[in-house]
């Protein structure tokens, strides 16, 4: 388990650095609204990985049927990061409808997407 949440970590964190990049080129909300979620996916896997550290942890005086409980909380966390993450995108699309502007650079925009979805499959 622990292999598997590093390397969701080191994914993640690799399309947050492209994904950047890309999203100041392009100014694309799609890119914006995908790197929130790159972001997301780095925050949530390094709740799991410290979770699933501590879950894994025997039982000890204080908590004598073990540590299982930090997962479920761990998902908690990562929901109102969800819900923050959203709200915040929301607002930017609600500014691009006012000003809507075309995307410069789209082709970068669709190598990084074809990018996130090559790693993530590699992931899955």
């Amino acid at each position: 388990m622990q292999l598997a949440t590093s390397a969701a970590m080191a994914g993640a964190a690799l399309l947050i650095v492209v994904k950047t990049g890309a999203y100041f080129e392009t100014k694309s909300v799609a890119l914006l609204s995908s790197l929130a979620d790159s972001a997301l996916d780095l925050l949530a896997s390094t709740l799991n990985f410290l979770a699933v550290r501590f879950a894994l942890t025997p039982a000890d005086a204080q908590h004598r049927f073990g540590h299982g409980k930090a997962e479920p909380l761990s998902g908690l966390g990562q929901a109102a990061f969800v819900a923050g993450s959203a709200v915040l995108v929301i607002i930017e699309s609600i500014s691009h409808f006012h000003s809507p502007q075309p995307v410069p650079h789209g082709n970068v925009g669709i190598a990084v997407m074809l990018l996130a979805t090559v790693v993530t499959i590699a992931l899955v």
